[in-house]
């Protein structure tokens, strides 16, 4: 009786680059007809936001939480 072969399975070889995982998504196929309209001239952005944004305490409380670390690199342990 002839023994049985043992499957011997092959794994991939993994380069040593880093992969690009974001590579999946391709922009979408140019369709047919007529081209984009092209702005002229530069776009100006402008905001109508005050000197000084009023926020809450409670938000506060979460900034000062959420980068506590970071704020205590910067200005130092709290007193």
């Amino acid at each position: 009786m002839a023994q049985k072969r043992r499957v011997r399975r092959v794994l991939p070889e993994w380069s040593g680059e880093s992969e690009d995982l974001y590579d999946y998504a391709r922009p979408p196929a140019p369709r047919a007809g007529r081209s984009p309209l092209r702005l002229e001239g530069a776009i100006t952005v402008t905001d109508d936001w005050p000197e000084i944004v009023p926020i809450t305490d409670a938000e506060l409380r979460v900034m000062e939480s959420h980068f506590a670390q970071e704020l205590d690199e910067l200005f130092g342990p709290r007193a």
